[in-house]
């Protein structure tokens, strides 16, 4: 299989005729870590009968569960499955790459540009849960906003999201893949990752549901930037999403890890 099917694969392979739902909470924060929106969302996927083509649409909730705002697209292969990763009509500039089952996904800006919003969702997969971080700059170059989404699918969830944020540091050691603006996927190999509070620009933010997400607080040029998010996972792995760009804010590599703590 190419690498062009196979991100198509990993994206949506899974979609039937039938309607998928993740149901999800949506909590935005500021630079700051201060709750500035919440707000309850349904996204939904289906395929037509040969999974060439996506219907994917996004319904957002009031308080009382209805439906005060829906959005919707439809994805064919043949025009949006491109060679850099699958195009959303939504933001047409942005890419989504995928590692397939258990190695997350990411919709990523291909190019950081100074003047543009621009950014990314790294995306976790666990079984029936989905777990997100949206990284978002403004125009300016400063970091606007981080979102965290947490969805079930087929139904809202009794479980509640812990607001406990839980710290993160030190040294981790696992296995990591990563992936090229081409698609391909290197062998997995031995890699070490320091969670250092702050590396020069970069710092670490600590959200509920033992999140952390890795940002630099503005975009600046002739600068790479690492932008990167992890989760722990119930046997206290840490499944960690990292894309980097060059110096001139284009987009060189994205690689998935699973850590755990040297100690």
């Amino acid at each position: 299989m190419n690498n062009l099917d196979r991100n198509w694969n990993n994206l949506f392979g899974e979609y039937t005729t039938d309607e998928t739902a993740w149901h999800g909470q949506w909590n935005s924060y500021s630079p700051e870590q201060e709750l500035i929106k919440s707000k309850q969302a349904v996204r939904s996927f289906r395929s037509n009968i040969d999974q060439t083509a996506i219907t994917h649409t996004n319904r957002y909730l009031d308080a009382d569960g209805n439906v005060i705002d829906e959005k919707s697209w439809q994805i064919d292969r043949d025009t949006w499955n491109q060679p850099s990763g699958l195009s959303h009509p939504a933001i047409s500039s942005m890419r989504t790459l995928s590692f397939g089952a258990g190695g997350g996904s990411a919709w990523l800006s291909h190019k950081l540009i100074l003047g543009n919003a621009c950014g990314l969702e790294l995306f976790f997969r666990n079984h029936e849960w989905r777990m997100s971080v949206a990284i978002v700059y403004g125009e300016n170059g400063q970091l606007d906003r981080i979102t965290h989404i947490r969805e079930h699918r087929g139904c809202f969830s009794d479980e509640l999201l812990s607001e406990e944020r839980s710290e993160i540091s030190g040294n981790w050691i696992g296995k990591k893949r990563s992936m090229t603006p081409d698609l391909s996927i290197s062998p997995e190999e031995d890699v070490r990752v320091s969670f250092d509070r702050t590396i020069d620009d970069r710092q670490i933010i600590c959200l509920p549901g033992n999140t952390i997400v890795q940002v630099s607080k503005s975009i600046n040029a002739n600068q790479p930037i690492q932008l990167a998010a992890g989760h722990r996972t119930a046997d206290h792995q840490l499944q960690h999403l990292a894309a980097h760009y060059d110096n001139t804010g284009t987009f060189i590599e994205l690689i998935s890890a699973t850590l755990q703590p040297t100690s």
